[in-house]
């Protein structure tokens, strides 16, 4: 019968030689904590020691914050403390020990945990707390220095403002020149909101588009468009070929159009390196965890995942606010984990009557469909707005401007920037003259 690892006169050796050098607890506690211990009485001493400030530390205090039970082995243990340890200088490798011992006795907890798992009768919902598992156990085990303290973090947080600059180029940006300038960069979760046709998913992909060519890895899931249309409206906006254009095969009698689009497929042929696209419909917040953490593992980082949209994905089976809620923290919690900003797109709720008679169409906060529980979550609200959209007397032109509506910046400011909108080539870009913020 296998045994269970760990190292018990290792455990005891750690106990002993921080009490004997207290100066050894801060090195000490940067390896280990008490949950490292396999045994129960050594986790409640070393919480114990743990509790108390090195300059105050000796095993009166110690035993003043213990059980009966653990009390007098603890006394024991002090008693025989010069058997125990035959060097402190050994310490670190004693506690370097114990949380190995500790690492793979969480992998065996963890494979014990897999089979349970696969026992329960929901596939997909197994297949989802699997995924949760694994992510966990890795990002618990991956950081080595669990036990740094506040004061040291925030030091390094002080040494890191010597090297800012304006210009972060780790920073994800939108690649629009205003729209960087107020909101600074892409961080936690983005809403872009807009009614339908206003161009949502073009500037998305544009943006997709930008994070790309500054070489950052982008996960795109597409619940609406399959892959082919996808690409074609990306081709479009890369080449200036009108999609229609392309749609329809126009462009393979115009030799004009042709090298347009060699140029297009060569520069999205290199973009592509950095963009996955997953185009599967009905999917829940599971499964777009579930692939973004498998692109995470596949390329070491992300720089934007990207969800289009919010209010066809399957939700849970709470009431739809609640649920829409649900699903907007738990997109949130997933660019937290895998360190990576979150555009998330929404619809606008349906306009009333009431609403069409109002001169001012711009949308606002309570136009978001379940607006209380999205803002809330949401880092940042952005809302896409075209004049010519609600004009009822003739179509869009080819060439129009659009407000970006920044409602809500938690880093940032609030206001509005404008956007030159091609809709023929489905692309958004800086207007000539930046004289668009307010």
């Amino acid at each position: 019968m296998n045994m269970v690892p760990y190292n018990e006169d290792f455990e005891k050796a750690v106990i002993v030689s921080v009490l004997t050098d207290p100066r050894l607890l801060p090195k000490v506690s940067a390896i280990i904590g008490p949950e490292d211990f396999y045994r129960a009485k050594h986790r409640e001493i070393f919480k114990a020691i743990n509790s108390i400030e090195a300059e105050s530390l000796d095993s009166l205090a110690v035993a003043d914050k213990l059980s009966d039970e653990t009390k007098t082995y603890f006394q024991n243990l002090v008693e025989d403390s010069e058997r125990i340890v035959p060097s402190i200088s050994n310490v670190l490798y004693y506690a370097e020990t114990v949380r190995d011992k500790s690492k793979l006795r969480a992998g065996i907890d963890l494979g014990q945990s897999i089979i349970s798992v696969c026992y329960g009768p929901d596939t997909e919902e197994a297949m989802h707390e699997l995924e949760g598992m694994f992510a966990s156990f890795i990002q618990r085990r991956v950081v080595e220095n669990k036990g740094t303290a506040t004061l040291s973090t925030f030091k390094q947080f002080i040494a890191s403002l010597q090297t800012r600059k304006p210009d972060d180029p780790n920073a994800i940006k939108t690649g629009f020149t205003d729209l960087d300038l107020m909101v600074q960069k892409l961080e936690g979760l983005t809403v872009l909101a807009a009614r339908p046709g206003m161009g949502k998913t073009a500037l998305a992909l544009n943006i997709i588009r930008n994070v790309a060519a500054s070489q950052r890895n982008v996960v795109f899931f597409s619940l609406e468009q399959p892959q082919t249309q996808i690409f074609e409206r990306m081709l479009s906006a890369e080449s200036g070929v009108p999609l229609e254009d392309i749609r329809l095969g126009i462009f393979n009698h115009d030799e004009t159009q042709q090298d347009q689009i060699q140029f297009g497929r060569k520069k999205l042929e290199h973009l592509m390196e950095y963009i996955h696209i997953d185009d599967r419909a009905d999917v829940n917040n599971s499964y777009i965890s579930s692939v973004s953490r498998q692109k995470k593992y596949e390329w070491g980082d992300i720089g934007l995942i990207v969800v289009d949209y919010l209010h066809i994905m399957r939700l849970n089976d709470k009431q739809k606010v609640d649920a829409l809620g649900d699903a907007v923290k738990e997109l949130r919690a997933l660019g937290k984990e895998l360190g990576a900003p979150v555009l998330l797109l929404a619809q606008l709720r349906r306009e009333s009557a009431e609403d069409r008679g109002k001169k001012n169409h711009r949308p606002d906060l309570p136009d978001l469909r379940s607006s209380g529980e999205i803002e809330q979550s949401a880092d940042m609200v952005w809302f896409i707005y075209r004049e010519s959209y609600f004009d009822m007397a003739g179509e869009a032109p080819d060439t129009d401007v659009a407000e970006i509506i920044v409602r809500k910046s938690r880093n940032g400011r609030q206001g509005i920037i404008s956007l030159e909108w091609k809709p023929t080539i489905q692309k958004f870009s800086d207007l000539p003259e930046m004289t668009t913020r307010r």
